[in-house]
Protein backbone atom coordinates (compact mmCIF):
# COMPACT_ATOMS: atom_id res chain seq x y z
CA UNK A 1 0.00 0.00 0.00
CA UNK A 2 1.69 3.20 -0.99
CA UNK A 3 2.53 5.17 1.93
CA UNK A 4 0.16 8.13 2.98
CA UNK A 5 1.97 11.64 2.55
CA UNK A 6 1.13 14.34 5.45
CA UNK A 7 0.92 17.88 4.77
CA UNK A 8 3.85 19.15 6.23
CA UNK A 9 6.87 16.69 7.05
CA UNK A 10 9.71 18.82 5.91
CA UNK A 11 12.28 20.04 8.15
CA UNK A 12 12.15 24.17 8.14
CA UNK A 13 14.93 26.46 9.10
CA UNK A 14 14.68 29.42 9.87
CA UNK A 15 15.19 32.82 7.82
CA UNK A 16 15.41 33.66 4.20
CA UNK A 17 18.70 32.12 3.50
CA UNK A 18 21.12 31.06 0.18
CA UNK A 19 20.43 28.07 -1.75
CA UNK A 20 22.89 26.47 -3.48
CA UNK A 21 20.97 25.67 -7.12
CA UNK A 22 22.82 22.46 -6.87
CA UNK A 23 21.64 21.66 -3.86
CA UNK A 24 17.86 22.88 -4.90
CA UNK A 25 17.58 21.00 -7.90
CA UNK A 26 18.78 17.63 -5.89
CA UNK A 27 16.16 18.14 -3.19
CA UNK A 28 13.73 18.80 -5.79
CA UNK A 29 14.73 15.23 -8.23
CA UNK A 30 14.62 13.37 -4.28
CA UNK A 31 11.27 14.58 -4.04
CA UNK A 32 10.12 13.56 -7.49
CA UNK A 33 11.71 10.41 -6.62
CA UNK A 34 10.04 9.52 -3.63
CA UNK A 35 6.61 10.65 -4.01
CA UNK A 36 4.69 7.34 -3.67
CA UNK A 37 1.92 7.57 -7.02
CA UNK A 38 -1.27 5.87 -7.09
CA UNK A 39 -3.73 4.79 -9.89
CA UNK A 40 -5.63 7.71 -11.61
CA UNK A 41 -9.24 8.18 -9.81
CA UNK A 42 -11.11 8.65 -12.97
CA UNK A 43 -10.36 7.53 -16.74
CA UNK A 44 -11.47 11.30 -17.19
CA UNK A 45 -10.71 13.74 -14.37
CA UNK A 46 -13.90 15.71 -14.25
CA UNK A 47 -13.41 19.82 -15.00
CA UNK A 48 -13.45 22.32 -12.25
CA UNK A 49 -17.28 22.82 -11.24
CA UNK A 50 -17.51 25.55 -9.32
CA UNK A 51 -20.37 28.22 -8.13
CA UNK A 52 -21.34 31.39 -6.48
CA UNK A 53 -20.82 30.19 -2.49
CA UNK A 54 -18.37 27.77 -2.98
CA UNK A 55 -15.55 28.56 -0.14
CA UNK A 56 -12.47 27.26 0.52
CA UNK A 57 -10.07 27.50 4.24
CA UNK A 58 -6.38 27.07 4.21
CA UNK A 59 -3.87 27.64 7.11
CA UNK A 60 -0.70 29.70 5.49
CA UNK A 61 2.40 28.07 7.40
CA UNK A 62 5.63 29.61 6.68
CA UNK A 63 7.86 26.64 5.70
CA UNK A 64 11.18 28.40 7.10
CA UNK A 65 9.41 28.44 10.92
CA UNK A 66 7.02 25.67 10.55
CA UNK A 67 4.56 28.04 12.19
CA UNK A 68 0.80 29.02 11.39
CA UNK A 69 0.69 32.58 9.86
CA UNK A 70 -2.67 33.17 9.38
CA UNK A 71 -5.88 31.60 8.23
CA UNK A 72 -7.49 32.38 4.58
CA UNK A 73 -10.78 32.27 3.53
CA UNK A 74 -11.70 31.92 -0.59
CA UNK A 75 -15.19 32.61 -1.36
CA UNK A 76 -16.69 32.61 -4.69
CA UNK A 77 -18.22 35.56 -5.46
CA UNK A 78 -19.76 36.09 -8.93
CA UNK A 79 -19.08 34.09 -11.93
CA UNK A 80 -19.88 36.60 -14.89
CA UNK A 81 -18.27 38.65 -16.48
CA UNK A 82 -14.80 36.65 -14.62
CA UNK A 83 -14.46 34.27 -11.51
CA UNK A 84 -13.86 36.50 -8.60
CA UNK A 85 -12.70 34.94 -5.19
CA UNK A 86 -12.87 37.34 -2.11
CA UNK A 87 -9.99 36.48 0.47
CA UNK A 88 -10.49 37.56 4.12
CA UNK A 89 -7.88 36.01 6.50
CA UNK A 90 -8.77 35.21 10.19
CA UNK A 91 -8.95 38.84 11.64
CA UNK A 92 -11.21 39.73 9.08
CA UNK A 93 -8.80 41.52 6.62
CA UNK A 94 -10.45 41.43 3.30
CA UNK A 95 -7.00 40.73 0.59
CA UNK A 96 -6.93 41.49 -2.71
CA UNK A 97 -9.18 39.18 -4.78
CA UNK A 98 -8.54 36.02 -6.77
CA UNK A 99 -9.81 36.73 -10.43
CA UNK A 100 -10.26 33.91 -13.20
CA UNK A 101 -11.13 34.10 -16.62
CA UNK A 102 -12.40 30.46 -16.09
CA UNK A 103 -11.56 27.56 -13.15
CA UNK A 104 -8.64 28.13 -12.91
CA UNK A 105 -6.85 30.40 -15.29
CA UNK A 106 -5.54 33.76 -13.38
CA UNK A 107 -6.11 37.36 -14.03
CA UNK A 108 -5.29 38.06 -10.85
CA UNK A 109 -3.06 35.99 -8.53
CA UNK A 110 -2.74 37.53 -4.50
CA UNK A 111 -0.39 34.43 -3.61
CA UNK A 112 2.40 36.58 -4.33
CA UNK A 113 4.19 39.44 -3.24
CA UNK A 114 3.61 41.77 -4.79
CA UNK A 115 -0.28 40.68 -6.59
CA UNK A 116 0.31 39.63 -10.06
CA UNK A 117 -2.46 40.83 -12.49
CA UNK A 118 -1.55 39.20 -16.26
CA UNK A 119 -2.18 40.16 -19.22
CA UNK A 120 -3.61 36.59 -20.31
CA UNK A 121 -4.92 34.31 -18.46
CA UNK A 122 -2.40 31.78 -17.35
CA UNK A 123 -3.00 28.72 -15.82
CA UNK A 124 -2.39 27.99 -12.19
CA UNK A 125 -3.07 23.96 -12.58
CA UNK A 126 -3.06 22.51 -16.30
CA UNK A 127 -6.18 22.02 -18.48
CA UNK A 128 -5.69 18.60 -18.93
CA UNK A 129 -6.22 17.23 -15.33
CA UNK A 130 -4.13 13.67 -15.86
CA UNK A 131 -0.51 12.67 -16.11
CA UNK A 132 1.58 14.35 -18.43
CA UNK A 133 -0.69 17.51 -18.75
CA UNK A 134 1.44 19.81 -19.10
CA UNK A 135 1.28 24.06 -20.14
CA UNK A 136 3.99 26.22 -21.92
CA UNK A 137 3.12 30.09 -21.07
CA UNK A 138 4.88 33.05 -22.72
CA UNK A 139 2.67 36.11 -20.67
CA UNK A 140 3.41 39.31 -19.15
CA UNK A 141 2.47 40.38 -15.05
CA UNK A 142 2.12 43.85 -13.48
CA UNK A 143 1.20 44.92 -9.85
CA UNK A 144 -1.75 46.63 -9.17
CA UNK A 145 -1.47 50.35 -10.29
CA UNK A 146 1.40 49.91 -12.61
CA UNK A 147 1.21 50.87 -16.30
CA UNK A 148 4.02 48.78 -17.17
CA UNK A 149 4.01 45.00 -17.79
CA UNK A 150 6.94 42.41 -17.25
CA UNK A 151 7.90 39.47 -18.66
CA UNK A 152 6.37 36.36 -17.15
CA UNK A 153 7.62 32.19 -18.10
CA UNK A 154 6.46 28.98 -16.52
CA UNK A 155 6.17 25.28 -17.32
CA UNK A 156 3.60 23.45 -15.80
CA UNK A 157 3.62 19.56 -15.30
CA UNK A 158 1.05 16.98 -13.96
CA UNK A 159 3.16 14.12 -11.99
CA UNK A 160 1.06 12.25 -10.86
CA UNK A 161 -1.79 10.90 -8.31
CA UNK A 162 -0.92 10.93 -4.55
CA UNK A 163 -2.68 9.90 -1.07
CA UNK A 164 -2.36 13.16 0.71
CA UNK A 165 -3.57 13.81 4.12
CA UNK A 166 -4.80 17.67 5.21
CA UNK A 167 -6.99 18.89 7.90
CA UNK A 168 -9.38 18.79 5.89
CA UNK A 169 -9.24 15.26 5.41
CA UNK A 170 -7.88 12.52 2.87
CA UNK A 171 -7.70 13.19 -0.62
CA UNK A 172 -6.45 11.42 -4.04
CA UNK A 173 -4.58 14.50 -5.64
CA UNK A 174 -3.18 15.14 -8.81
CA UNK A 175 0.46 16.32 -8.21
CA UNK A 176 1.13 19.26 -10.04
CA UNK A 177 4.83 21.47 -10.72
CA UNK A 178 4.77 25.40 -11.88
CA UNK A 179 7.99 26.63 -12.96
CA UNK A 180 8.28 30.24 -13.11
CA UNK A 181 10.95 32.76 -14.84
CA UNK A 182 9.77 36.96 -14.00
CA UNK A 183 10.74 39.88 -14.54
CA UNK A 184 10.21 41.58 -10.89
CA UNK A 185 8.63 44.86 -10.42
CA UNK A 186 11.74 45.58 -8.24
CA UNK A 187 15.07 46.51 -10.42
CA UNK A 188 16.99 45.29 -8.01
CA UNK A 189 15.55 41.88 -8.15
CA UNK A 190 17.22 40.23 -10.80
CA UNK A 191 17.17 36.62 -11.90
CA UNK A 192 13.81 35.52 -10.32
CA UNK A 193 12.68 32.02 -10.42
CA UNK A 194 9.45 30.58 -8.52
CA UNK A 195 9.23 26.65 -8.13
CA UNK A 196 5.35 25.72 -6.72
CA UNK A 197 4.10 22.66 -5.84
CA UNK A 198 -0.12 21.67 -5.69
CA UNK A 199 -2.03 19.05 -5.26
CA UNK A 200 -5.27 19.67 -7.57
CA UNK A 201 -8.03 17.28 -5.60
CA UNK A 202 -11.48 16.71 -7.84
CA UNK A 203 -13.45 16.67 -4.67
CA UNK A 204 -12.72 19.89 -3.49
CA UNK A 205 -12.48 21.21 -7.78
CA UNK A 206 -9.39 22.99 -6.19
CA UNK A 207 -6.06 22.35 -4.62
CA UNK A 208 -5.61 20.88 -0.70
CA UNK A 209 -1.73 21.99 -0.79
CA UNK A 210 -0.16 24.60 -2.31
CA UNK A 211 3.82 24.74 -2.06
CA UNK A 212 5.27 28.33 -3.15
CA UNK A 213 8.55 29.40 -2.97
CA UNK A 214 10.85 31.13 -5.20
CA UNK A 215 15.09 32.70 -5.75
CA UNK A 216 16.67 36.13 -6.65
CA UNK A 217 20.02 37.19 -7.02
CA UNK A 218 21.08 41.07 -6.09
CA UNK A 219 22.57 43.32 -8.64
CA UNK A 220 26.03 42.26 -9.19
CA UNK A 221 25.80 39.20 -7.29
CA UNK A 222 26.35 36.36 -10.11
CA UNK A 223 28.67 33.95 -8.73
CA UNK A 224 27.35 33.18 -4.95
CA UNK A 225 24.52 31.00 -4.58
CA UNK A 226 20.92 33.03 -5.07
CA UNK A 227 18.99 34.39 -2.18
CA UNK A 228 15.80 32.31 -1.25
CA UNK A 229 12.89 33.98 -1.26
CA UNK A 230 9.53 33.69 0.82
CA UNK A 231 8.57 29.90 1.08
CA UNK A 232 4.60 29.57 2.29
CA UNK A 233 2.34 26.67 1.93
CA UNK A 234 -1.45 26.72 1.84
CA UNK A 235 -2.94 23.36 3.23
CA UNK A 236 -7.12 22.87 2.91
CA UNK A 237 -8.54 23.66 6.23
CA UNK A 238 -12.06 23.16 5.50
CA UNK A 239 -14.49 23.21 1.88
CA UNK A 240 -18.33 24.03 2.06
CA UNK A 241 -20.58 23.80 -1.40
CA UNK A 242 -22.24 27.01 -2.24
Amino acid sequence: MPRQRNAIDADPSRGRRRLLVAAGAGALLAGCASAQYVPAPYAQTPAPSVRVGDRWRYAKIDRYSGRQVTELAMEVVSLEPQLRLRVDDAEGVQHSDEVYAAPWMALQDPTYDPVAIFLHPTPVVPRQLAVGGAERVSNRWRPPGYERWYFWSEWIDALGWERIRVPAGEFTALRVMRRIAYEHSDPFRWDNARDETLWYAPEVNRWVLRDTTGTYRWPGDRRGPPLRDDWTILQLLEYRRG
